[in-house]
């Protein structure tokens, strides 16, 4: 009986992960791949203006996202992550719902994840950063105050229930610590060791 609660509890376990025209791809995928190793229910969402599900990334890599965000049919995710790149990070500016989504997140104390230059473009230019300690691509690091820019290449705001990363060399890592957030630290340690990870 305890297993069963234990592996209804890993089920129930959910992230959304925006994808837009121009996402960086390796994020992207790093981000779901692990996640999916960790037994957590991923749904990438693409926010493509013309409603498609087919997303172009930003070196043109073709990816097929689960659903268009118009056609989610719940919201109560564990967390929300916002991948980088250009110009998927500013798509997913510009997409209302992500917004209100990434809002509503916030306003539950629930988890928010963001890389690259989404802490920036997204989350910052939606006033969605509150004073958090962030990182992001060190090229849109100057547009961070500095007395809430970490140089980390990841760094987690247990305050502010939110996480940031550097760019596609971080994202394996960035995907861990919400591995760690979600599932715990044992998880998190299992799904590594198989990665080879340094």
């Amino acid at each position: 009986m305890a297993e069963q609660a234990a592996s209804s509890k890993e089920a129930s376990v959910s992230v959304l992960v925006l994808v837009a025209p121009g996402s960086e791809e390796i994020e992207t995928v790093a981000i779901v791949d692990t996640l999916v190793r960790a037994s957590i229910e991923v749904v990438l969402a693409s926010c493509c203006p013309a409603g498609s599900r087919q997303v172009k990334a930003s070196r043109g890599v073709q990816l097929v996202a689960d659903c268009h965000i118009d056609e989610l049919t719940r919201r109560d995710f564990e967390a929300i992550v916002v991948p980088g790149g250009l110009p998927g990070s500013e798509v997913i500016r510009d997409t209302p719902l992500a917004i209100d989504l990434l809002k509503e997140q916030a306003a539950l104390g629930r988890w928010r994840a963001a890389i690259c230059a989404a802490p920036v473009v997204v989350l910052q230019h939606h006033g969605l950063l509150d004073g958090a300690i962030v990182t992001c691509h060190p090229g849109f690091q100057p547009r961070l105050s500095t007395s809430q820019l970490s140089r980390e290449r990841v760094v987690r705001d247990e305050a502010h229930r939110l996480i940031t990363s550097q760019g596609p060399g971080s994202a394996i890592e960035f995907a861990l610590e919400l591995v760690r957030v979600l599932r715990g630290d044992e998880v998190a340690a299992t799904v590594a060791g198989p990665m080879v990870l340094p």
